[in-house]
């Protein structure tokens, strides 16, 4: 059963290749602009006994973008579904109307599932898989952070080992993927900028792979169509 989900999964994100690319290559795009401009936001030390440097601006901008960017992606996998995927101006509506709301939602997911880091590896994947349909409940349906965490955790109920399952197996999928890119971009590109902007490109696409997988398992509960 999950190999049959994880092939569906994969025929959609494949066959919606350009739509999602559409969405997900301007917000690449400024993300890198935000580094060449207010510095890297995390640069690991050089040397064992060096610091960690780290853009307050470039992170905090950065983690603004998130929820607009996951938003619009959302939306893009919306429309794709009914066949008619949209432009990117249509898929950031909503995201720009449910901003504040979806801002909320991320952030109260990004806690508890550091509380779940702080617990241990597996009750983290288990609180970001309960509250997985919440920033959908927002994008597609409106509801505020707190209705939408609860009614993901009553959605996912039934479900959630199978999608805890997929969504491990997602994650590895584009771990896999996205190190063996960007380890032969870096090998054929030598100017670090123009390499990291060719890595994030597809990287941001490699990525909306769990975006998809959230979503079969959110038409699989019987979600009202948008």
């Amino acid at each position: 059963m999950l190999g049959q989900r994880f092939r569906e999964i994969l025929y959609f994100w494949w066959h919606n290749l350009g739509p999602l690319f559409l969405v997900t290559a301007p917000f690449a795009l400024m993300g890198e602009a935000v580094q060449w401009l207010f510095g890297v936001t995390l640069a690991l030390p050089e040397t064992a006994d060096g610091a960690l440097e780290v853009s307050g601006i470039s992170l905090a901008l950065v983690l603004l973008m998130r929820p607009l960017a996951e938003g619009t992606v959302i939306s893009q996998i919306a429309a794709a579904r009914t066949g008619k995927p949209a432009g990117l101006v249509a898929c950031m509506a909503p995201a720009l109307l449910m901003f504040p709301a979806l801002l909320a939602t991320y952030a109260i997911m990004a806690i508890g599932v550091a509380l779940g880091w702080m617990a241990f590896f597996f009750p983290a994947l288990w609180v970001y898989t309960r509250l997985s349909f919440a920033p959908y409940l927002v994008v597609l349906h409106r509801h505020n952070p707190i209705q939408a965490i609860r009614q993901s955790f009553t959605m996912t109920e039934r479900q959630q080992w199978p999608l805890l399952l997929m969504v491990v197996m997602v994650f590895i999928a584009y771990l896999l993927a996205s190190s063996s890119l960007a380890q032969l971009i870096s090998t054929l590109v030598s100017h670090t900028a123009a390499a990291n902007l060719l890595i994030a490109l597809p990287v941001s696409l490699l990525a909306t792979g769990m975006n998809v997988a959230v979503f079969r398992y959110w038409e699989l509960s019987g979600a009202p169509e948008a």
